[in-house]
């Protein structure tokens, strides 16, 4: 059989933990040694010490994490792992000092114990959610069969997979690819580091229509976040999906807009790019953009593309088509439903009932009422973006807990094998069972080795080097990681006067927002993430202090660029209409887009298509590119803002002016939010505030962008001060439309060009009636 059960669990005799074993009073710092970690000869223990109650939530029979480092204050106190090799962490087991604990098998061993509870109540915690908990009746054993099933495969045997074989909420994964997901768990306990799962794709997978907090990556992240945390790990998601667009912007970046330590990148994006070539994009700058290879995770329905990978070069892959309902009682009347739990209430409905399940598929609610916050504009009465082709929050909890239950079963292996090899090999780990250096560098080389012939060179035919060549990347897009320091904001030169394009609003409030209840766990229900036993902690914003003046921008190097040639004076007069908040697309990114304007504040969506617009009048829009080593350049512009496309396509910012940059009328109540005038008698142009409401990337242009694009249209582009000029002809025939809307142009493709490189843009001959935005910058 091509598919086999997953080994972790056996669903049809589910393991259980006995209530007196999880809630007994004996301290799990003791020798007792669960059923499932066969122990070593025994070893004396430290004294037990008092559990710390104001630890520990106790949730009645499930039980509670009760492990705890006996000999905290002997262990090490420098980083031993990171001293050993700094980029992966795979320390040698002879270099572990004597006091670490992963050397400690008194520690492990009790450490194995807790752990292998933690993540079997918390998939029993998940089957009770939807009504199969246990005690199990026989039908119930026969549901647990077919809910959460992943299809475990010998891609090594297989060219393409039938779509019944992968169909279902586990979805499916080939068998190399389960033993690699293990490693890298092993690797993220062994180095108590992170775990990294992030999503590209469409508004279906950003979850359109639900909460942000809906959508099923942050339902993953919801369940195991608290389960890594008790094995010492920091798990991450992000959500990183675009309504209207596919994923070619931001995986051409991977590395800065992903994120470098990225553990499993899921790829749903098939309403808006289903095809191999861009997906391999995707694929080819995820496995080479950052410090890992991750795991793909594919809702593509080319399997033989993604069996390929596997098959040549090692990538671990997996995934899912379509969510399949077996094993999930249907519902059949408003009846019925009340008598089901509420995550498998009007989960799914027969083809003929479907307006029953309709009815129920969203649950949101934009405000809550506060006594400190009144919200400027009148909040939607539910969030927005109902389309009949987006899933509700119960379709995408499902998918959420099925690659949850994956990882979790995964975790169950890394868990079994760290206590079989151990009592036969002893502490700490041999680096065999964890190590990543080579199975990263193997991948990678068998990856870029074939980049040559790949559908991602043939598609990008004008610079094959893009599918071989890990990118840099600056965008006004967001979600991005680190959102702060992978603006183009962060690169930009500022004006002799020290002024640079900054956001033209801010936040309406700051901290938390209030309890939602669109989101609360309903009285009564099962809550998988309290009883994966988390205790409520402050986000992590990892130091995150936002700032809507953003002062780090005014170290930079504000020089002119005169090589001889034209100056090249840095201005500060394009435009940016970028929201505010930390928009990194994790449940850490609750202030993003948090602004007056909003109309559903509690919405939580992160994704913006925002762009740094020039006119005629802009000047010269200057960046600093660090570090290049390939000699590459590509920025991606938005050519189609036009007066005729849009008369909100404008750049308030040269509201007033001449071809001079001097205001040429007087002062009117249109510019009433200056304050000031220079010695000039002319404003700052930075300090108005102006409400556009802008809608990037319109779907159906009425009029034709490259007809009515201005005639005496001159784009200039320096690099390292040489200037070239475009005239209209040039930049309709330098353009490379990759994918709807998405614009891309080649700056520089010269190998000879390293080091730091000052990358600046600019209009001329459009007066105000033409704008380019700029997008994204790449560079290597």
């Amino acid at each position: 059989d091509a598919h086999v059960p997953a080994p972790a669990h056996d669903e049809a005799t589910p393991t259980i933990p006995a209530k007196d074993d999880n809630n007994s009073d004996s301290d799990n710092n003791s020798n007792g040694a669960d059923a499932h970690v066969p122990a070593p000869e025994p070893e004396p223990a430290p004294e037990p010490k008092p559990e710390p109650t104001s630890e520990v939530k106790d949730y009645g029979d499930w039980g509670h994490w009760k492990f705890y480092d006996g000999a905290e204050e002997t262990r090490p106190k420098n980083d031993y792992i990171k001293e050993a090799d700094p980029v992966y962490g795979d320390i040698h087991a002879e270099d572990f000092p004597e006091d670490a604990w992963q050397a400690d098998a008194v520690y492990v061993n009790h450490f194995l114990d807790e752990a292998f509870k933690l993540v079997n109540r918390t998939k029993e915690a998940i089957y009770a959610e939807y009504g199969a908990g246990a005690p199990l009746t026989p039908e119930q054993v026969e549901r647990r069969k077919k809910m959460f099933h992943t299809a475990i495969i010998d891609c090594d045997k297989e060219v393409s997979l039938d779509k019944k074989v992968i169909t279902g909420h586990g979805g499916w994964v080939c068998e190399k690819s389960f033993d690699g997901l293990v490693r890298r768990l092993l690797h993220a306990m062994m180095t108590n580091d992170s775990f990294s799962v992030v999503l590209g794709g469409h508004s279906a997978a950003a979850g359109h229509g639900n909460h942000l907090a809906q959508s099923y990556t942050l339902q993953i992240s919801h369940v195991l976040e608290p389960v890594f945390e008790k094995l010492g790990v920091k798990f991450h998601a992000r959500n990183m999906a675009h309504g209207g667009l596919g994923t070619l912007e931001s995986g051409l970046g991977s590395g800065d807009i992903y994120g470098r330590e990225v553990d499993m990148i899921i790829w749903d994006s098939s309403m808006t790019e289903n095809s191999v070539p861009a997906h391999d994009l995707f694929n080819r700058q995820a496995l080479i953009g950052g410090n890992r290879s991750p795991m793909i995770y594919s809702f593509f329905a080319n399997t033989q593309y993604l069996i390929g990978l596997a098959k040549n070069f090692g990538v671990d892959i997996g995934g899912m088509i379509n969510p399949n309902f077996e094993g999930f009682p249907e519902t059949e009347s408003e009846e019925q439903a009340k008598t089901m739990p509420d995550a498998l209430a009007y989960l799914h409905c027969s083809k003929e009932n479907q307006s029953l399940c309709n009815q129920h598929k969203y649950r949101t609610q934009c405000w809550v009422e506060r006594d400190d916050v009144t919200p400027p504009t009148k909040q939607l009465p539910a969030v927005d973006g109902r389309a009949s082709w987006h899933p509700g929050f119960r379709t995408h909890r499902i998918i959420g807990r099925g690659i949850t239950m994956l990882i979790l079963s995964a975790l169950e292996n890394a868990l079994t094998q760290w206590s079989e090899v151990t009592i036969y090999q002893g502490h700490p780990l041999p680096d065999e069972n964890w190590h990543v250096t080579n199975y990263y560098e193997d991948i990678r080389t068998k990856v870029n080795a074939a980049a040559s012939s790949s559908p991602c060179a043939e598609w990008f035919d004008w610079m094959p080097r893009l599918c071989s060549t890990p990118l840099k990347a600056r965008t006004e897009f967001s979600p991005r990681t680190d959102p702060e320091n992978t603006s183009i904001r962060s690169i930009l030169k500022p004006a002799p006067d020290g002024s640079v394009s900054k956001l033209s609003t801010k936040l309406l409030y700051e901290g938390e927002d209030v309890p939602n209840p669109a989101l609360q766990v309903p009285e009564g229900e099962i809550d998988v993430r309290a009883i994966a036993d988390y205790r409520r902690r402050d986000r992590d914003l990892t130091n995150y202090e936002y700032s809507e003046e953003e002062s780090s921008t005014l170290s930079r190097d504000s020089a002119r660029r005169n090589l001889g040639g034209e100056e090249i004076v840095p201005s500060s007069l394009w435009y940016t209409i970028a929201k505010p908040g930390f928009c990194d697309g994790s449940s850490s990114s609750f202030n993003c887009q948090r602004t007056a304007s909003s109309d559903c504040l509690l919405a939580g969506h992160n994704d913006d298509r925002a762009g740094i617009r020039g006119d005629g009048y802009s000047g010269w829009i200057v960046m600093n590119l660090k570090d290049v080593k390939e000699g590459i350049i590509v920025v991606k512009l938005h050519t189609w803002f036009h007066v005729k496309v849009g008369a909100h396509l404008v750049n308030p910012n040269t509201e007033g002016m001449d071809s001079r940059r001097h205001l040429k009328l007087p002062l009117s109540k249109s510019l009433s939010n200056y304050a000031s005038k220079n010695e000039n008698n002319t404003v700052n142009l930075e300090e108005f505030s102006y409400a556009d409401p802008f809608e990037i990337a319109r779907r159906n242009l009425k009029v034709d962008a490259d007809a009515v694009m201005t005639e005496t249209l001159e784009f200039d582009f320096a690099v390292n001060g040489k200037i070239t000029t475009w005239n209209k002809s040039d930049v309709l025939s330098n353009r490379h439309k990759q994918e709807r809307v998405v614009e891309l142009f080649k700056i520089l493709d010269d190998p000879s060009v390293t080091g730091d490189v000052e990358l600046a843009l600019r209009l001329r001959g459009v007066g105000r009636e033409q704008n380019f935005d700029l997008t994204h910058v790449y560079w290597a």
